[in-house]
């Protein structure tokens, strides 16, 4: 199985975040980039030579060189529930033989356990430049992201979106379950776990999808130093700055 995104307006997102349009002379590295979206955002003023992608897709990697030769790509074969089961776990993140002044996650830690957030987060630092700035967004379960257009929450908004075709799933019964939590992972769109990483094994098969969400606040608690900054570009994830 293959995850190619079509996603777009990740520069825009993070230019506004950063407070910053001009990467021109900026190395980056897009984490979790996929096929480079990025680069493909009409707005983007990052070098495609300067630019590096890594990502747990090999397709989406080989799809992304096609486009954008001149940038680096690399595949990174670590476990992930829903977008590599079938990945090593805890495989440290490639060499990729540079330090860069922008680091960028866009929904990368909401489909991952907290652990590897901690572990991500470290080795990513590490690449940074003396200067340089990690971003990455984060979901907060209990925000209204468009409380002009939809009533409801973030976690709502996902076990509609997901369940809208199984009746069966009791979507008001999970919500109340996380109702006073700071964090959560919500499996298979059907189980939430409140503030535990001990979840259930689950065949390959049937890892449909893993989304864990964190407060603003607790997000601030887990990293103190940080820029927390609420959701951009009519988006719902709020994003964590590290310096």
């Amino acid at each position: 199985m293959t995850f190619i995104s079509t996603k777009t307006g990740q520069f825009r997102y993070f230019a506004l975040q950063l407070d910053d349009f001009d990467w021109q002379g900026k190395d980056v590295l897009d984490f979790g980039g996929n096929i480079g979206n990025l680069l493909r955002d009409p707005e983007c003023t990052a070098e495609v030579a300067r630019y590096t992608c890594i990502d747990v897709d090999r397709e989406a990697i080989d799809r992304g060189r096609e486009s954008f030769p001149e940038a680096t790509w690399l595949h990174y074969d670590r476990y992930c529930f829903y977008f590599n089961p079938g990945g090593m776990p805890g495989l440290a993140v490639p060499d990729p033989g540079r330090t860069f002044d922008y680091i960028v996650c866009y929904s990368v830690f909401t489909n991952t356990l907290r652990r590897d957030m901690f572990d991500l987060v470290e080795q990513l630092k590490a690449m940074l430049k003396p200067s340089g700035k990690l971003a990455f967004t984060f979901i907060d379960q209990h925000f209204h992201a468009w409380p002009g257009n939809y009533a409801g929450d973030n976690l709502m908004w996902r076990l509609e979106r997901d369940n809208k075709e199984r009746p069966e799933i009791d979507n008001v019964r999970l919500h109340a379950q996380a109702a006073n939590s700071s964090w959560c992972t919500l499996v298979n769109a059907s189980e939430i776990f409140i503030e535990t990483e001990e979840l259930p094994r689950v065949d390959g098969d049937q890892q449909q999808s893993c989304h864990t969400y964190y407060t603003a606040e607790y997000m601030q608690s887990l990293f103190p130093g940080a820029i927390i900054r609420p959701p951009a570009n009519q988006e719902m994830q709020h994003c964590c700055i590290l310096a």
